[in-house]
């Protein structure tokens, strides 16, 4: 984690519903979610205590999820939809990060979708 970032490498493989099994290739997402946003949103939430961290991987899952899905506006939903490995964290932006823009970006929050 740096001063004013969260990095997150996430990665869902999308699995079938009626066979709760793997269904395709793996989405691997890295994901830079702001500090400013994470402490506007920790305080929206206040009394729930969740810790900073917590709230950085809801955010980068959701924006991931959309991202990840073939049909954006249900990103949330497809929660249910994919298996998901735990999440990475890095100290440092992933070379990624700048070697080309982002694929998406929401409130701030910056996805880059690896091939």
């Amino acid at each position: 984690m740096s001063e004013h970032f969260f990095y997150v490498h996430l990665k869902f493989t999308p699995k079938s519903v009626f066979l709760a099994a793997p269904i395709g290739s793996p989405h691997e997402i890295f994901v830079e979610v702001p500090m400013g946003l994470l402490n506007q949103t920790q305080s929206d939430l206040v009394g729930q205590d969740l810790t900073v961290k917590a709230i950085a991987l809801d955010l980068a899952r959701d924006v991931a999820l959309k991202m990840a899905s073939a049909f954006p506006a249900i990103g949330e939903r497809a929660a249910g939809l994919n298996d998901e490995d735990p999440p990475i964290w890095y100290e440092y932006p992933h070379r990624i990060m700048n070697q080309r823009p982002c694929d998406h970006e929401e409130r701030g929050i910056r996805a880059w979708k690896i091939a």
